[in-house]
């Protein structure tokens, strides 16, 4: 893990970068994830994924946009950079569930059924949200009679929401009334983080959901330019550095460890598992170590917190959960990929999750709802 040492620092001032991107992991994770699923699939499912990203895309976003996205890494960004575009509705909200916690839950075990029970309430408020977007993407690929543009947006939505998913406040959000975090992004911070990125600049992550959209930054993040991002333009120091990680993250010990823990939990064989144990993660290690106001705050639209400690405690004793998310996203995105494109070939424990997919007729294609 190539962990960078000055993120400690805390921000005294407001003359620094701000980042306009505070609903999904940002660029450099996503793209770590996707780097580690082209390390591992099939050379079979490589020659289909890419000759899916080849394909121009008009809208959403522009065809300058998917010709700049079209390795697997840039396009799990893709997601993220048409929001930059008008014609994103029925997108914006894919990338999250909101399953509710309330204080007195934080930092405790949970009960899955119970927890299940809480997600599934939530997935049926909206057609669109990171289990139903992700599941009718899948279906999308899976259907012969899709076009190939069709299946190339899909696919980029795979590679964009298998990565949302592993970020644990787009699976949870703190409820007291008629308050809603909406995912740690309500919740501000009295000393805003300083984020560190590769080019040695630096950007404000004021709120819960910045701080963990940027990994905790446990790697340099890209610094963000929103007509770069617009146009889907990274540095060769960028892609560089992605697949330098990727590749080192894979020959760390853990990754075949979590690739085993994966394959026999039971949880896995549903997009809805994968959910639940981000949610669970937000319980347990998302919003313990911060100060929430002692006082009623059911009323108010935001609320200010600080760390305990300090970001440097809170940073150092979740730098672990963080990194695992981000390596069981990226499992979690080879398999299922291999299973769409390489079906039969290959011994993958996510057959059965894509074929539930395949065979559920209450599952659309993406856009058919």
């Amino acid at each position: 893990m190539r962990i960078q040492g000055k993120v400690f620092a805390i921000i005294t001032c407001v003359n620094f970068l701000s980042m306009n991107k505070s609903f999904a992991f940002w660029d450099q994770s996503h793209q770590l994830i996707a780097g580690i699923a082209e390390q591992k699939i099939s050379e079979k499912t490589k020659t289909e994924v890419y000759r899916l990203l080849k394909i121009a895309i008009a809208t959403p976003g522009s065809e300058e946009l998917a010709r700049n996205s079209s390795t697997m890494d840039t396009a799990a960004s893709w997601a993220d950079n048409i929001k930059g575009y008008r014609e994103t509705e029925n997108y914006s909200t894919c990338h999250y569930t909101d399953v509710p916690l309330t204080k007195e839950m934080i930092g405790k075990d949970i009960n899955d059924d119970e927890a299940m029970a809480k997600l599934k309430d939530a997935v049926a408020k909206s057609n669109y949200n990171s289990v139903n977007c992700l599941k009718s993407s899948i279906k999308t690929l899976l259907t012969n009679s899709e076009s190939d543009v069709k299946k190339a947006i899909a696919l980029r939505m795979v590679l964009h929401i298998v990565g949302d998913i592993g970020q644990p406040l787009h699976s949870a959000e703190l409820v007291s009334g008629d308050f809603t975090d909406a995912g740690g992004n309500n919740i501000k911070l009295d000393k805003p983080v300083n984020i560190i990125n590769i080019d040695g600049t630096s950007s404000s992550a004021n709120n819960m959901h910045k701080i963990w959209d940027s990994s905790l930054n446990i790697y340099f993040q890209f610094a963000y330019d929103p007509e770069r991002t617009k146009k889907g333009i990274y540095t060769t120091e960028e892609t560089n550095a992605t697949k330098k990680d990727s590749i080192s993250i894979i020959k760390n010990k853990n990754f075949k460890f979590l690739t085993n823990s994966l394959e026999n939990s039971s949880n896995e064989s549903l997009i809805e598992g994968w959910v639940l144990d981000s949610y669970k993660t937000a319980v347990k290690s998302v919003y313990t170590d911060i100060k929430l106001p002692t006082s009623d705050f059911s009323s108010q639209a935001t609320i200010t917190a600080s760390f305990t400690k300090n970001w440097k405690s809170y940073h150092d004793d979740r730098a672990d959960i963080i990194g695992n998310q981000i390596k069981k996203s990226g499992i979690r995105l080879y398999f299922v990929l291999n299973e769409i494109f390489d079906s039969g070939k290959i011994d993958n424990p996510y057959k059965t999750l894509v074929e539930n997919i395949r065979n559920d007729s209450s599952i659309q294609p993406f856009g058919k709802k």
